[in-house]
């Protein structure tokens, strides 16, 4: 959503009176289209895995910036989605099978009979939940995917956290939920990575080489850990006094 507003954004400031703001604008923009062209797909399919959104809602975002090409979009997104979920659900049918194959190698001896009282109960509880599981997901032939997209979209709330949320539709999603949770823990951007590590040219220089990578690492970790990803001169001036201490103890 914040991407999309971007965008939203340098459409309207293109079309400004002001020659400075319009200018600038242009020069962002093809900055931002470089960029989209890469990732467009994978946050678009991160936000229908919002269920606050969906594909209903993402028709809209991309109607408000292009009414003609809005209907595509959606459609390209939604192909790579059920061909990432396929991808998904043929990996788990196969660690089943597996599973059921190691399984079966360990309990074809025979067994104590208390043993084998406890595993019939376990395995008849787990056998009525996977019943339950493939009626509510495998519903007139539909898959995971297309019961989730047929469901109401949920209430939009600033509060809901989606991973949180998929952790909790396990059950429900096996495979879905794994997908969700791959796809929605992707970094946006590389931007707080980059500034964790930006700090390292000030703790490693040509005048300081001979630390330990153990030794740079611990630093850098730990001035991320007590200043964050702010990235001022008032951080890195403190930042370099620790370093420089721990540096000469270190090296003593």
């Amino acid at each position: 959503m914040q991407v999309w507003k971007i965008q939203c954004v340098l459409l309207q400031t293109v079309k400004d009176e002001d020659e400075v703001i319009r200018g600038m604008s242009e020069k962002m923009i093809v900055k931002f289209e470089k960029y989209w062209n890469d990732y467009s797909v994978t946050l678009a399919m991160g936000a229908v895995l919002d269920p606050r959104m969906k594909l209903e809602m993402l028709r809209c975002c991309y109607s408000e910036i292009d009414v003609g090409t809005a209907d595509e979009k959606v459609a390209h997104v939604k192909s790579n989605l059920y061909m990432l979920f396929e991808k998904y659900a043929a990996a788990t049918t196969n660690n089943n099978q597996s599973n059921s194959n190691v399984q079966t190698n360990l309990t074809s001896g025979p067994l104590p009979k208390t043993s084998r009282s406890t595993t019939s109960v376990k395995r008849g509880m787990f056998d009525e939940l996977k019943k339950h599981n493939m009626i509510l997901i495998s519903q007139a032939g539909k898959s995971q995917l297309d019961v989730y997209l047929d469901e109401p979209i949920k209430e939009l709330d600033e509060e809901l956290d989606v991973l949180k949320w998929w952790k909790g539709k396990v059950t429900c999603f096996p495979d879905l939920s794994l997908l969700a949770r791959d796809l929605l823990s992707i970094p946006i951007t590389t931007v707080a990575s980059e500034s964790a590590f930006s700090i390292g040219a000030h703790v490693l220089n040509k005048y300081r080489s001979r630390l330990l990578p153990k030794n740079v690492q611990a630093l850098i970790c730990t001035r991320n850990w007590l200043h964050g990803f702010a990235n001022n001169d008032e951080d890195d001036d403190e930042s370099n006094d620790i370093g420089n201490g721990t540096t000469s103890r270190m090296v003593d």
